[in-house]
């Protein structure tokens, strides 16, 4: 016990010397600065952290760094929200967060200080089987398949790359956090609107609506989002990691680091700041009181909360609408390699409910499992299925695009983030208007409520945005506590 203390202790110090120091970009970068100059002799100080995903769960770290008394809450019975490995598939695929690169300078500093090993992931197979209009075809072959109902100028253009192929060329976005600038708010308009503009066919619109990158349509999803989006996948990752053994070790580690165990099971049901503290209530009748309290839940599911005094204007507008991704993944394993049967890449792309399917190799490269991957209107219709209805529907939609998965493959598990109580969905996005409308707004402290979680970060992707919003919501906790 004595020495887990110690290393503990060692690495809190580690963390508040490097993390909250830590030049980040934008309107974080200037707040955590400012809280580096912060003493480390504080008054005494309590805060609630909800939520025990990476960001909860580092805003934790970092505020026991500076001595501040932490609580972290959490309604799942297990740590890591959106990051999920299942560890009891072949191959423990991710339903979560899949993997991170050396752009993810937070998270691979977290990790190494927290001695939790990452490895690079067996790469992507570049082959890939097209399934559309009833057809399977290569992708070599594609501009001359009949399959190809694009317009003439677009037949070239394989469809997971026609979105890319009409907002790269106009992207006005010059770096990470332009797209929250006012000068590009004319973009903020609806993606499809803007595609039609630029002349894309009705063919191409449904194709990018297949699997459409954060987002659940091209209608409901703002232009300046998707720019954001393909401003950062300009500068390409170099290598491809995930954590060894599953990425959930990565919180599971966060949370052994800190001074006190995670409470799980606790649904949070209301919020009440007043002048001299929080209160926060549970659905098991606990209660409990802090000076602060750091609010990680998504929107989706903070709009269940009640928070008194109710949250105001832009703010309240924010937590109340903005959407969510839904996604539907239907892990199956596979009891004979029915690609060399058919001959065929076993990744695909399809124009079915499945949309993406692709394997999850060990170290050596043998196939452990697949993933179907079903995004918005494609993910509603598997969760509106039961779980008779969907494993013989999914079955069926496999031997239809690919004949030879008939016998040897088994679905193992259905993880539906849009059906998720604790989620609601799986990552936020921005629908028409609403960056200009409140995205500067949304994260503002409210009383003695401060936000964090991906939905408020401004620079980073993915998972390194959770970790982006942990180090902005301690740097103004911090500062109110001096």
């Amino acid at each position: 016990m004595t020495t887990r203390g110690l290393n503990r202790r060692k690495f809190l110090g580690r963390i508040a010397q490097s993390a909250l120091a830590t030049v980040v970009v934008g309107r974080a970068s200037r707040q955590i600065a400012a809280s580096a100059s912060i003493p480390a002799s504080i008054k005494p100080t309590s805060v609630v952290v909800i939520g025990a995903g990476l960001s909860g769960l580092y805003s934790a770290l970092l505020l026991e760094a500076k001595g501040i008394s932490v609580t972290v809450l959490e309604a799942r019975d297990r740590v890591g929200g959106r990051i999920y490995t299942l560890d009891d598939l072949p191959g423990k695929p991710e339903a979560g967060a899949q993997s991170f690169s050396e752009t993810y300078q937070r998270l691979l500093t977290l990790a190494e200080k927290l001695k939790v090993p990452v490895k690079p992931l067996q790469p992507l197979d570049r082959a890939l089987l097209l399934h559309i209009n009833g057809q399977s075809v290569l992708t070599p072959d594609w501009s001359t398949s009949s399959a190809n109902q694009l317009a003439e100028s677009e037949r070239s253009i394989v469809p997971p790359r026609l979105l890319t192929h009409y907002l790269r060329p106009n992207n006005p976005l010059e770096d990470t956090t332009a797209w929250t600038s006012p000068t590009h708010f004319d973009l903020d308009i609806p993606l499809d609107d803007y595609m039609l503009a630029q002349g894309a066919s009705p063919e191409a619109l449904r194709l990018m609506n297949v699997y459409p990158f954060s987002m659940n349509s091209l209608e409901t999803a703002s232009a300046l989002w998707a720019f954001k989006n393909d401003q950062r996948a300009q500068t390409p990752s170099k290598t491809i990691m995930h954590v060894k053994g599953g990425n959930s070790r990565l919180p599971e580690q966060m949370a052994a680091s800190l001074n006190s165990v995670v409470q799980t099971k606790k649904v949070v049901t209301a919020i009440r700041s007043q002048e001299t503290g929080v209160e926060v209530y549970c659905s098991d009748g606990s209660t409990f009181q802090a000076d602060y309290l750091v609010c990680t839940l998504p929107f989706s599911v903070l709009r269940q909360v009640e928070i008194d005094p109710p949250l105001e204007g832009a703010q309240a507008e924010a937590v109340q609408e903005l959407p969510y991704t839904i996604i539907t993944q239907v892990h199956v394993s596979v009891t004979n390699p029915f690609w060399e049967e058919d001959g065929y890449p076993i990744r695909m792309w399809t124009d079915s409910v499945l949309e993406l399917v692709f394997p999850h190799k060990d170290a050596s490269g043998k196939v452990q499992s697949l993933t179907c991957w079903a995004n918005g209107a494609s993910a509603k219709k598997l969760d509106a299925m039961s779980e008779q209805e969907l494993g013989q529907f999914v079955n069926a939609e496999l031997k239809r695009i690919r004949p030879a998965t008939e016998g040897n493959v088994e679905i193992a598990r259905v993880v539906s983030w849009g059906s998720d109580p604790y989620a609601q969905g799986a990552y936020a996005h921005f629908a028409p208007g609403q960056i200009r409308g409140f995205q500067d707004k949304m994260a503002k402290p409210w009383n003695r409520i401060h936000f964090a979680g991906e939905h408020t970060a401004i620079a980073s992707p993915g998972i390194e945005s959770a970790l982006e919003s942990a180090e902005r919501v301690a740097g103004e906790i911090l500062t109110r506590v001096v």
